[in-house]
């Protein structure tokens, strides 16, 4: 019984996480800019009380979501091999010690 890794799929989702990051900055660039031209437009008391809201109120959750995709995408890399680590490398202590119980636990099945 062995653990195997589907490259292929873990090469895929590292590229989806790309994907998704380059779509967060759209959004939260998109985001900036229409919180901009809101203040723009509300050159009011209700613009100033928008204003005290913050930008971070309306961006602040782009950005957390960005962080999270960040360390997702890194640490996918680093699996495939594209985080300074060479492939396979990542895994492979856990493979090890697995390996091990396996053999450890067939041994006393067989005694």
């Amino acid at each position: 019984m062995g653990i195997e890794i589907n490259e292929e799929a873990l090469k895929q989702a590292a590229d989806d996480m790309a994907a998704l990051r380059d779509r967060n900055d759209q959004l939260k660039t998109k985001l900036e800019n229409m919180y901009s031209d809101l203040l723009t437009a509300l050159n009011t008391p209700a613009g100033d009380t928008l204003r005290l809201c913050g930008l971070d109120v309306v961006i602040g959750p782009i950005e957390d979501m960005g962080l999270v995709i960040d360390h997702v995408s890194t640490t996918l890399n680093k699996i495939i091999g594209q985080g300074g680590e060479p492939t396979g490398t990542y895994y492979d202590k856990l493979f090890d010690d697995y390996e091990e119980l396996d053999h450890i636990l067939r041994n006393k099945t067989t005694q």
